[in-house]
């Protein structure tokens, strides 16, 4: 992660830096770098965090922050939150007394240019500013899609057919089986529940990047996200109802790409009123659509598909029977379905009350509780037709010929 559009403009009008120490000795090796550059004295300092805060609140923020750590209880909440107030291109260097690695990568992840142990070496601050201020060569080559996470959509074909289940199940097994960095977005505003099904609290900040859009950057959306593990991370929101959202026609395009730039899979639980309505759809690689073995899931799933023929052509569908079993010996075959929606069922998923009552009861992942269940299996399969572009559940034809089969092809 990184701070606000790590860029310095050294032509502007910002002041060029500002450093925040606490101790008499650490000014005075950052006064002999200030004066090197021709800097102004009157930019060190002394102060922390919070003095940091009041000093640069309302105005611009200088290209190079100094920030001196020492003594905070929570050095990193403290970097943070001035972090907000920082506008893009400030570089923050940052100094303390805890001499611990993870606390290091901590600092490195979320942007800082280095973190220096107290006493500072005079030597070693004069190279930490020299290597803050070289600017980065512009980046002239062509993007590579390659290199941006794969973005998967879920959609339920009507609802209560377990597409918020599909969602984050697949997303966890992701994370936590097949140790891919994820996102987990739920894009239901008033309802979502990815969070809850994790004994998650939903995060603060979604419905201000849908409606303010210049916000949203790789440190707002990590403050934004709730962490599950080292792998799972979930944007979620309950907005109270009778308060209208207005969000930009921008913001989910700008949201979804710097997450695909953070994470190494996206999955987004999309809900089909929103259909028409969100750019989710034009990026992704790949689309599950969840229905159940009835004649609405029928009816749902062509409607469902035509659109998607038209608005995501880029995307692989996947087509997954939820909840098979329900019914008993009254429930439509999954050929039937397959027959009535012209498409191929890819993953079938059996009913297992038991396993999904615990896991939801427990606030945890079904693979948590039911490790050995047939879902659990079924789902592990969607997960590794997702990474693998492959065929599973029984059928190794390429999914085109089974459609084609299904039409009475070869």
């Amino acid at each position: 992660m990184t701070l606000p559009a790590p860029t310095l403009d050294m032509n502007s009008d910002r002041a060029p830096w500002a450093a925040f120490v606490g101790d008499d000795m650490t000014r005075q090796a950052l006064l002999s770098v200030a004066r090197e550059h021709g800097w102004s004295e009157d930019s060190v300092l002394l102060g922390d965090a919070a003095e940091a805060l009041r000093h640069l609140a309302g105005q611009a923020t200088p290209k190079l922050l100094v920030l001196d750590l020492a003594g905070s209880a929570d050095p990193l909440d403290e970097l943070l939150g001035l972090a907000d107030h920082c506008d893009p291109g400030t570089r923050v260097i940052a100094l303390g007394t805890v001499n611990d690695v993870n606390l290091y990568r901590q600092l490195m992840d979320v942007g800082v240019e280095d973190y220096l142990l107290k006493p500072v070496n005079g030597d070693a601050l004069r190279d930490a500013v020299e290597h803050a201020l070289i600017e980065p060569e512009p980046d002239v080559s062509e993007p590579e899609d390659d290199d941006k996470a794969r973005l998967i959509t879920v959609i339920g074909a009507r609802g209560g057919v377990g597409a918020t289940t599909v969602a984050v199940n697949t997303a966890w097994i992701l994370a936590h089986e097949k140790d891919k960095r994820v996102a987990l977005v739920d894009l239901d505003l008033y309802f979502g529940t990815t969070a809850l099904a994790l004994d998650l609290e939903p995060g603060r900040g979604f419905r201000e990047a849908l409606e303010n859009p210049a916000r949203i950057d790789s440190l707002f959306i990590e403050r934004a996200m709730v962490r599950e593990s080292d792998n799972l991370f979930v944007l979620d929101t309950e907005e109270t109802m009778g308060q209208a959202i207005h969000p930009d026609p921008t913001a989910i395009d700008q949201l979804l790409e710097k997450m695909r730039d953070s994470f190494d899979m996206v999955v987004v639980d999309l809900p089909r009123e929103s259909l028409s309505n969100t750019s989710a759809l034009t990026e992704s690689g790949e689309v599950i659509l969840v229905a159940d073995l009835t004649i609405a899931g029928i009816r749902d799933t062509l409607r469902i598909h035509e659109y998607l023929v038209q608005s995501a052509p880029q995307a692989r569908l996947t087509v997954v029977a939820n909840r098979v079993g329900l019914m008993g010996r009254g429930e439509m075959t999954r050929g039937e379905f397959e027959k009535g929606a012209e498409v191929p069922v890819d993953i079938s998923i059996p009913f297992d009350i038991a396993g999904v009552l615990e896991a939801a009861n427990q606030g945890k992942a079904v693979p948590e509780v039911a490790n050995r269940g047939k879902p659990v299996t079924a789902l592990r399969d969607l997960s590794t037709r997702i990474l693998h572009d492959e065929t599973v559940d029984g059928d190794s034809r390429p999914a085109w010929k089974r459609l084609l089969g299904l039409k009475g092809g070869l």
